[in-house]
C-alpha cells in the first residue's frame, strides 16, 4: 500500500475516534448533569423532611428569628455572603416556604438580602488584582456596580413590600394562574411525589440520624451539586473560544444584558458570571461601565435555580421563585432602560473603586461592613430589643 494512502486511512481513523471520544465526553457530561440535578432536587426535599423532622420547636425558632423584616433581609444578606451561593440560599426559601416553615413575605425579604449577599464574590475576586493597581480599580469598579445595583434595588422594593406586599401578592397571583392554567404541568408534581420525594423519605429512615444532621447533610448537598453544576456549564460555556466570543458580545448594552441572563441561567451561578465580568473589566479589554448591563442581566439569569427548586412544589413554593424573579426583573426594568439611572449605580461603583485604589484600608472597610458588621449588627441588636 503506497505511503499516502497508508498516511490518509490513519488520519482517517484517527479523526473518527476523536469525533467518537467527542461525542462520547458530550453524552458523559449530559449524563452526568442529570444525575447532579437530580442530587439538587434529592437535596431540596431533605431540607423540607429534615424541617419536619425536627418539629415545631425548629419552626418557631426560625419563625422568631425571621419575624421582623429587616432582620431577614440581613439574615439572607450574611448568610449568602458566607457560603458564596445566592442559588443555595433561594432554593433553600422555596423549600422552606414549600414546607410552611416561613411565610412567602419573609422569603421575599431573605431573598433581598441575599441578592446583595452575593455581590461579594466579585469585590473578593477584585482582590486578587491588588499588584496591578489600576487593574484592581477596574475590577473593584465592576465588583461594586454589582453591590450598588442590589442595594439600590432593595431600598427601592422593601418599602414597596412592606407597605404593599407588591413582590409577594404580585407573585402569589401569578402562580396561581399559572397552576391553574397548567403551565408548571401535571407530569413535573408526578415526578416529584413518585420518586424524589418516597426516596428523600426513605433516606432518614435507612441512616437513622438526628433531623439536625439530615439537615446539615441535605445543605451540604445542596451546595455540592449546585456547584458541580457551576463546574460543568462554565466548562461548556467557555472552554475555547467561547470566552473570547462572549467577551465581544459585551461591547453592545442589550446583547449584554441577553449574554448575562443566558450564561447565568445555564450555569446557575451569578457569582461566577459576574467574577467573570470583573476578570474582564481588570484585563482593560472591556469598560466596567459596558459590564454593568451583562451584571443586570446575571441577576435575572440567577432566578433559574429558585424556580427549578419551585416546580413540582406547592403553590406559595412557585411564588417565591417567582417573586424572586419579579424583583430582579424590576430592577432591571428600572435602571436599565433610562441612561440617566443607569449610570447611577456606575457612578458611586466608580467613586468606591477611586476610594479603594488611593487608601486599600477603604476597600477592606467597605467589604466588612456591608456584608458582615452591619449584619451581624441589626441581627444582634434585634435579638437583644
Amino acid at each position: 500500500m503506497p505511503i499516502e494512502i497508508k498516511e490518509f486511512l490513519t488520519d482517517t481513523e484517527l479523526t473518527s475516534e476523536s469525533i467518537w471520544n467527542r461525542q462520547w465526553v458530550k453524552w458523559a457530561q449530559i449524563l452526568l448533569s442529570l444525575v447532579i440535578l437530580f442530587l439538587f432536587l434529592i437535596s431540596l426535599e431533605l431540607i423540607a423532611t429534615s424541617g419536619k423532622l425536627l418539629g415545631s420547636e425548629f419552626t418557631e425558632g426560625i419563625i422568631h428569628t425571621t419575624s421582623l423584616p429587616i432582620v431577614s433581609l440581613f439574615i439572607g444578606l450574611l448568610a449568602t455572603a458566607l457560603i458564596h451561593s445566592s442559588s443555595t440560599v433561594t432554593s433553600t426559601m422555596v423549600v422552606l416556604v414549600a414546607a410552611g416553615i416561613i411565610k412567602l413575605e419573609t422569603a421575599v425579604y431573605l431573598m433581598m438580602g441575599s441578592n446583595i449577599g452575593t455581590s461579594i464574590t466579585g469585590l473578593m475576586v477584585a482582590f486578587g488584582n491588588l499588584g496591578s493597581p489600576k487593574a484592581f480599580r477596574r475590577g473593584f469598579m465592576a465588583g461594586s456596580s454589582h453591590a450598588v445595583f442590589n442595594i439600590l434595588s432593595a431600598l427601592i422594593f422593601f418599602p414597596l413590600e412592606y407597605y404593599w406586599k407588591i413582590l409577594s401578592r404580585t407573585s402569589d397571583y401569578l402562580a396561581a394562574h399559572m397552576v391553574n392554567a397548567g403551565v408548571v404541568g401535571a407530569s413535573w408534581f408526578s415526578f416529584h411525589d413518585k420518586i424524589i420525594a418516597p426516596i428523600a423519605a426513605w433516606l432518614p429512615r435507612l441512616v437513622q440520624v438526628q433531623p439536625l444532621v439530615i439537615l446539615f447533610c441535605s445543605l451540604v448537598l445542596l451546595f455540592m451539586s449546585i456547584y458541580a453544576l457551576t463546574l460543568i456549564f462554565k466548562y461548556l460555556m467557555l472552554r475555547g473560544n467561547g470566552g473570547k466570543r462572549l467577551k465581544n458580545w459585551l461591547a453592545n448594552p442589550f446583547r449584554s444584558l441577553l449574554t448575562g441572563i443566558g450564561t447565568t441561567a445555564a450555569i446557575h451561578s451569578s457569582s461566577v458570571t459576574t467574577s467573570f465580568c470583573v476578570m474582564i473589566a481588570a484585563t482593560d479589554k472591556v469598560s466596567p461601565k459596558k459590564m454593568f448591563p451583562y451584571i443586570m442581566g446575571a441577576n435575572v439569569g440567577t432566578t433559574v435555580t429558585a424556580l427549578m427548586a419551585a416546580i413540582g412544589r406547592s403553590e406559595v413554593a412557585i411564588a417565591v421563585a417567582l417573586a424572586h424573579f419579579l424583583f430582579n426583573l424590576f430592577g432591571v426594568l428600572i435602571f436599565y432602560p433610562f441612561p440617566v439611572f443607569r449610570n447611577i449605580p456606575v457612578v458611586v461603583a466608580r467613586w468606591t473603586a477611586n476610594k479603594a485604589h488611593h487608601n486599600l484600608a477603604f476597600a477592606f472597610a467597605y467589604l466588612t461592613l456591608i456584608f458582615f458588621a452591619i449584619p451581624f449588627l441589626v441581627i444582634f441588636l434585634a435579638e437583644k430589643l
